[in-house]
């Protein structure tokens, strides 16, 4: 499904789904992407599905909106564009299937235990040295128990005499823990919990990235900053990237491997 990731200055706020043929932005507090700044309008700007088309509308705003740095007033979207109202950034993601991206066809391994979440505002500080910024955790849900029955019946001569059954149970799986491990730095060794639905890694006004955990496994998105994530050498573009187990990141300086355990 198509979403929007609402951000200001470099830091993440929320994500939203857009769920309505028409999708609307701005600052009163009944728009689907409420914010509450001065320089937003009232009924801003709207996103409006025409066929399988995502068009953005400004609807006669104020001050105007910016998609990816240039003044708009219609416009087709495309996955990875960032609109622009005020100082808040909106990027949009089109929310494509593994099986319509091609190159990630094959790199897609892992399966995740978890349904779908409303995501919450985030106010967690980053981190002291700057060099991560980090959700805070949220609970997992474990995998539901299951049983294999096994029935045995022993016969005798007539009249038939009462059958003996057998029920054996397996023991439910663990939920899987998912986390980041860090790689090098002052902060070798560390883990960081991927618990929530976005976890924001980087450093503001350098390089920013997100961690998305979706019911298909968790995706690595290029937010901020001229130089894009690298994932096992490879430089990422717009497009999410699936991460695998033991997959390395590397992040404004910083090497992280991504484990399930």
């Amino acid at each position: 499904m198509a979403s929007l990731v609402l951000s200001l200055d470099g830091e993440m706020i929320r994500e939203f789904e857009i769920t309505k043929p028409r999708f609307t932005i701005g600052r009163r507090p009944y728009n689907d992407v409420p914010i509450d700044n001065l320089a937003v309008s009232g009924e801003h700007a709207a996103i409006v599905q025409i066929g399988n088309d995502l068009i953005f509308e400004d609807g006669g705003s104020t001050n105007g909106t910016l998609l990816n740095g240039a003044s708009v007033e219609k416009q087709l979207l495309k996955d990875g564009d960032v609109i622009e109202i005020g100082k808040y950034h909106l990027r949009f993601f089109a929310g494509k299937t593994l099986a319509a991206q091609p190159d990630f066809e094959k790199t897609m391994l892992i399966r995740s235990p978890f349904a779908g979440m409303n995501l919450k505002l985030d106010d967690t500080p980053p981190a002291a040295e700057g060099a991560l910024l980090i959700d805070a955790p949220t609970h997992l849900d474990p995998f539901p128990t299951t049983f294999s029955p096994e029935i045995k019946t022993h016969h005798a001569p007539e009249p038939l005499v009462a059958q003996a059954v057998h029920v054996a149970t397996e023991t439910p799986p663990h939920p899987l823990h998912y986390a980041l491990k860090v790689l090098n730095g002052k902060q070798s060794g560390a883990e960081i919990p991927l618990t929530k639905p976005i976890t924001s890694l980087g450093k503001k006004n350098v390089q920013v990235a997100m961690i998305t955990r979706r019911p298909n496994g968790f995706f690595l998105n290029h937010v901020q900053g001229d130089k894009f994530p690298i994932v096992n050498g490879a430089t990422l573009n717009e497009r999410p990237c699936p991460l695998n187990p033991d997959d390395v990141i590397e992040l404004a300086g910083v090497r992280m491997e991504f484990l399930a355990k």
